[in-house]
Order: C-alpha cells, then sequence, then structure tokens
C-alpha cells in the first residue's frame, strides 16, 4: 500500500520542517539513525512501532500524528 507509505513519509517530513530539524537534528533527537529517516521519508522503507513512537516523542506530536492516513474505500 504506497499510500500508506506516503502519508506517513509526509506527516514526517512536514513535522521535521516546521521545527526546521534537517534529518540529523531528528536523528540526534529520537535516536532513530538519519538513514532510516531518509528512507522513510523517500518511501522505501516502514518504520516499526518503536522507531514511529521515538520520533513521535522527538516531534512532540502522538504517534497517531504521523500515522493519519488517507480515507480508505
Amino acid at each position: 500500500m504506497p499510500e500508506l507509505k506516503r502519508a506517513f513519509a509526509d506527516s514526517l517530513r512536514v513535522r521535521r520542517t516546521k521545527k526546521h530539524w534537517s534529518q540529523q537534528q531528528l536523528s540526534d533527537a529520537s535516536g532513530v539513525s538519519v538513514d532510516a529517516i531518509g528512507k522513510y521519508e523517500r518511501c522505501e522503507c516502514s518504520p516499526n512501532l518503536e522507531s514511529v513512537a521515538k520520533l513521535a516523542i522527538a516531534l512532540e506530536c502522538t504517534p497517531n500524528d504521523l500515522c493519519t492516513f488517507p480515507d480508505f474505500k
């Protein structure tokens, strides 16, 4: 389901850039590798639940905020 990866990638990128953070800064704040963050934002892979939680804490949002997916019909 590529639309799920795209929705997560877009949400992650928007929240990161609103904080004026580079991928490296988000990596430093979350403990998630900068390589992984880049792959998430390029839709090359999906994060596990632990990574979603770490990213949400660093970005001061909930995991649900990062995982707001489009409606399915």
